[in-house]
């Protein structure tokens, strides 16, 4: 068998697992567990390479923690993590020297994002990233069942007293800065990712602090982003239809503890406008996309990021 063949079967056969597995998760999310008993389940992240192999492995480690009568809620992409859910299972794929494949699995607090426990599998080829799924699945399980007691005990130690009143959020600073990079700079991309930065920095209980790309790395900076957005193209597309297409390049820059983590130019790919959509708001999903690209260089890149 080919190796497209194998990579194919192994996708279809966890395609179908999968779809069973919602099945059997669906009526214990329905209210069967008491608040904290849930798992969040993120999407893994892989290089474009590796991208089929995401959801088969996430879903062996689903099947798993369901098996071990442990709720699992299927977080996706865009999809903010359960309340109800009290620890996070996220991790990457990844291809080393030989064509090794290491599965990289981290289970994090939901409460302030706190790393708990690493593990990692590795499989000698993509042939048998199957049996290194299944190790790190049942290495999961036991972890997940002894910090979910743990949950559990403090739960209970709680209600016999007066619950404290809840700390807001702590709110962190945050520099950010973004500039117009082409010549002649203009148009609705500056003004639209701004936006986006700022509600997605409120949304991680950040405060923007807008300075010029050159004070990004002062000392006091405990974390700094800059953008420079390197193109932004708008093309009518040749149909019937009448839709535009947006492109951007966005070099992205992240700074963290007094040294350079992240220095990449994002490339979004054509988001679509429907006719008569003002290029202002086509902008705007070209921002957001930016953003969703940068999200998983962000978990990786800053431990402190949720």
């Amino acid at each position: 068998m080919t190796r497209a063949a194998r990579r194919v079967g192994f996708a279809l056969a966890f395609a179908v697992a999968l779809v069973a597995l919602e099945a059997l998760v669906a009526p214990r999310a329905a209210g069967a567990e008491p608040a904290g008993d849930a798992v969040a389940l993120l999407p893994l992240d892989a290089d474009k390479s590796l991208e089929i192999y995401g959801q088969p492995v996430a879903s062996e480690i689903a099947r798993t923690l369901v098996a071990g009568n442990i709720a699992v809620v299927v977080v996706g992409p865009r999809m903010a993590v359960p309340e109800r859910a009290r620890l996070i299972v996220d991790g990457t794929i990844a291809l080393g020297k030989a064509s090794a494949v290491t599965i990289s699995i981290r289970i994090r607090n939901t409460v302030d994002g706190v790393v708990l426990e690493t593990l990692s599998a590795t499989a000698p080829g993509l042939a048998r990233i199957d049996s290194a799924a299944a190790e790190i699945s049942g290495r999961i399980l036991p972890i997940v069942h002894d910090r979910l007691a743990a949950v559990h005990r403090a739960y209970d130690g709680a209600r016999r007293e007066p619950p404290p009143a809840a700390a807001p959020p702590a709110v962190r600073p945050m520099r950010i800065a973004i500039t117009d990079a082409r010549k002649p700079a203009g148009g609705p991309l500056p003004l639209a990712l701004d936006a986006a930065v700022a509600s997605w920095t409120r949304a991680h209980h950040r405060a923007v602090d807008k300075v010029d790309a050159g004070k990004l790395a002062a000392p006091d900076a405990e974390l700094a982003i800059g953008f420079w957005i390197v193109d932004f193209t708008v093309d009518d597309l040749p149909d019937a239809a009448r839709m535009r297409a947006a492109r951007a390049r966005v070099r992205v820059q992240i700074t963290s503890a007094r040294s350079v983590v992240f220095d990449r130019v994002v490339v979004t790919d054509s988001v679509l406008g429907e006719p008569g959509l003002a290029e202002t708001e086509l902008a705007a999903r070209v921002a957001r996309e930016v953003l969703a690209i940068l999200r998983p260089h962000m978990r990786r890149s800053v431990p402190s990021w949720p």
